[in-house]
């Protein structure tokens, strides 16, 4: 009692010294039971899987948990919440890649008086050095992150050209594994016993690229055949894996919020999930092999003028995929006038896939679309590809073109019930006004241009919030990749086309494609009966 009593008055004299030190013996216990945890779990691992002695096997009789070769968020999240210290790395190193970048931007273009010492030389110059810190911390920090430079690679509306001009190098030339890591892996993968089985197998291998999960080799084959074969780099799927899970969480904490603070439905961590989806699948070579054929397959099906590489599953596994070596240059490399040419082409091959066949390639960035040495746009990497039903499909048919007439009650009543964003027993007298606004100042009005978009949002803020607070507005998982397979494309024929407007651009395709599902009289209600053609991909 007097230890105490004691123990109380110093608490009372020295209050903030008592608060810091219960605090860090608090931190203390947690990290400490945090690496009793993880430590535990790689003794159970390797007990399990490298069994020293039969004794050790019995103790091990239980799997511990691992990561999936299919995409499972619960497989995942009970894999990583067995290793918190991992995570709580993780955490510690993404904080601290990325903390000095921002503060270095704070500093060297929004403090005003930093800004008005500099010429435009020197100005060019700091943005050079501010892009390769950015593109060498994304690159340290592995294909999550390559995958978010990627997508502001394409965007000249966005970011300045010293900039784009360094993302672009995530695209097919990041810092590539040694390639005698690489050959190892490849060797492994073909079943051969010897680097000289696998000299035999491929000659002339040579390394022509380096993306964010495998490199790009090219050789011929003992048949006579140009190939490209990608190889995936070392420990992907625990790199990978661990940012899906802290991308979750983050999703998680989102919805956890907008329940408390909005109407919302919380929709942030299925949103997430169809992203995190796809991504994980991107790791398995034999699915994105299964997705090239049956691509291939529905474009000829069509007649679609694109050409998509012939994969050689002899060669194909997990961790490689082999395929018909296309010579060509890059699409956002050719000149303004064949982009301006072939982006129509694109758009329409991409709604194509998305009103039509019912998949789509969602990653279509400046490394995998290619103008082949006859012209014609070439479609690589179908690693990340997603599913869309029937009734979306038809939904969202309906909805471009009544986005784009003007018909906003059809859009609003019918299409975005159907399509999920709202509830299906919703009265949407008070909302369709607000929605209206914002769908033709926001986007209709605004074009392709971010700036012009950011400008005509910030002028409906308060209808925007209004929605975001008021009413239970949701968004379909799905929609993670569609809109990420567009803002890529989107950003393609910005480069080529400044005035391009991806919502006109689309015209076209869904009206023929609404005429086929509806008939003609959903035209001629919608006021598109008469439109001017524009290029399509049909040969």
């Amino acid at each position: 009692a007097m230890v105490a009593l004691a123990a109380l008055r110093s608490a009372r004299r020295r209050p903030f010294a008592v608060a810091s030190f219960s605090a860090l013996s608090a931190s203390a216990t947690l990290c400490g039971y945090a690496s009793l945890v993880e430590k535990e779990t790689e003794e159970r691992h390797n007990s399990f899987y490298h069994p020293p002695t039969v004794a050790a096997t019995a103790v091990a009789s239980l799997p511990p948990p691992t990561l999936p070769r299919k995409y499972d968020r619960y497989m995942i999240e009970e894999y990583w919440s067995s290793r918190p210290v991992s995570v709580a790395h993780r955490v510690a190193e993404i904080v601290t890649e990325l903390s000095p970048l921002l503060w270095a931007y704070v500093r060297d273009f929004k403090l005003a008086n930093e800004m008005d010492k500099r010429t435009q030389v020197e100005t060019l110059d700091l943005q050079r050095q501010h892009s390769n810190a950015l593109r060498d911390a994304l690159t340290r920090l592995g294909p999550a992150f390559i995958k978010m430079g990627q997508q502001l690679s394409i965007r000249p509306d966005l970011v300045p050209p010293p900039v784009l001009a360094e993302l672009q190098k995530l695209c097919d030339s990041v810092e590539p594994v040694p390639d005698e890591v690489a050959m190892e892996m490849l060797r492994k993968e073909m079943g051969c016993n010897n680097q000289q089985e696998l000299s035999n197998m491929f000659k002339g291998l040579r390394r022509v690229a380096s993306a964010s999960l495998g490199q790009v080799y090219k050789a011929t084959t003992n048949t006579g055949d140009e190939v490209a074969i990608k190889v995936q780099r070392p420990d992907m799927v625990r790199r990978l894996s661990l940012d899906l899970h802290l991308l979750q969480s983050y999703g998680r904490m989102m919805d956890a919020i907008c329940e408390v603070m909005t109407e919302q439905i919380p929709y942030h961590s299925n949103f997430i999930n169809a992203f995190a989806s796809g991504s994980y699948m991107e790791l398995d070579y034999e699915n994105e092999a299964a997705n090239q054929i049956r691509f291939k397959t529905e474009f000829e099906k069509r007649r679609c003028n694109v050409t998509v590489p012939s994969v050689f599953k002899e060669y194909t596994t997990r961790r490689v995929i082999t395929m018909e070596w296309i010579d060509g240059t890059k699409l956002v490399d050719a000149p303004k006038e064949q982009i301006q040419k072939l982006i129509p082409v694109g758009v329409e091959l991409f709604l194509t896939q998305l009103l039509d066949i019912g998949a789509f390639h969602a990653d279509p960035h400046p490394a995998n679309l290619y103008v082949t040495n006859e012209g014609q746009l070439c479609l690589l990497d179908f690693g990340l590809c997603a599913e869309i039903d029937e009734r979306s499909r038809n939904a969202m048919t309906a909805a471009i073109v009544n986005l784009l007439s003007g018909d906003f009650h059809s859009l609003i009543e019918k299409d975005a019930k159907e399509l999920g964003f709202l509830d299906e027993g919703m009265d949407v007298t008070e909302l369709k006004p607000i929605l209206t606004k914002i769908l033709t100042e926001g986007l209709l009005e605004a074009g392709s241009n971010l700036h012009d978009r950011k400008r005509k949002l910030m002028d409906i803020s308060n209808e925007l919030n209004e929605v975001f607070f008021r009413y239970p507005f949701s968004v379909p998982p799905f929609f993670a990749l569609i809109t990420r397979g567009l803002g890529l494309l989107e950003g393609i024929a910005l480069s080529g086309d400044p005035d391009f407007d991806i919502f006109q651009a689309s015209l076209p395709y869904a009206r023929k494609r609404a005429i086929e599902i509806f008939g003609s009289n959903f035209l001629a209600k919608s006021g598109l009966r008469k439109l001017q053609r524009r290029p399509t991909i049909e040969g």
